[in-house]
């Protein structure tokens, strides 16, 4: 069991949070209970709702880091979620080295102190969940798309599509701060408008939800 994998407790607290997150989330939208739910992993780690009759078209994905865990909730549409603490301790220079590309590096270069984490964290988390999106795990480079963020905030996403199969237009993506310390990135494959909604929870306790921007290769929606 992958929760005995874990080391320290706050680690596997954090396991059962998302995991107790996750099954709640789901039977919001789909006619089963919480412990019903049954999942398979594909070929690169990624978990999805094992496919049985009855069951209904959600796909999900889950994020967690220190003080926070985020679950997405989608019908049908490939969806990837990502948390950062963004207080975290680490040579952040080195993996903004590793997994930016040059332009997004450049923009860095011309940021200092909190401006540059801020960004670096921008970059970071809309990367990472572009990237469980797709559900390729690491065989999908994160130097091989970028990221262009506007100046005065989230006003305007360019990406550069890593495949011709795979164009911008049919992308869109989420950038908030749920809490101060904390950073949130998701990206839909979804080429039509989405209605979108994003909030907290204690599972089985309570729920609340508001309306989110999506932001797509063109702009804010």
């Amino acid at each position: 069991m992958r929760y005995q994998q874990f080391r320290f407790p706050r680690h596997r607290h954090e396991y059962l949070v998302a995991h107790a997150l996750l099954r709640n989330c789901l039977s919001r939208y789909g006619d089963r209970q919480p412990w019903a739910w049954r999942f398979s992993i594909n070929a690169y780690g990624r978990p999805e709702i094992q496919v049985e009759e009855g069951a209904p078209p959600l796909r999900f994905n889950l994020a967690h880091t220190e003080g926070l865990v985020a679950c997405a909730v989608t019908r049908s549409a490939d969806i990837g979620v990502d948390v950062e603490r963004t207080t975290r301790k680490g040579d952040l220079v080195a993996i903004a080295a590793s997994s930016l590309t040059s332009h997004e590096l450049a923009v860095l270069d011309r940021l200092k102190g909190q401006a540059w984490r801020d960004r670096f964290f921008d970059l970071w988390t809309l990367k990472e969940a572009y990237v469980k999106a797709r559900g390729l795990g690491l065989s999908l480079p994160l130097k091989q798309f970028a990221f262009q963020l506007e100046s005065d905030g989230l006003r305007q996403i360019r990406f550069e599509s890593d495949s011709e199969a795979n164009p911008p237009k049919d992308w869109r993506f989420g950038l908030m701060s749920p809490t101060p310390n904390h950073r949130l990135a998701f990206a839909v494959r979804c080429s039509k408008l989405l209605r979108v909604q994003i909030g907290w929870a204690i599972p089985e306790v309570v729920f609340q939800a508001v309306q989110l921007p999506i932001v797509t290769s063109q702009g804010v929606e």
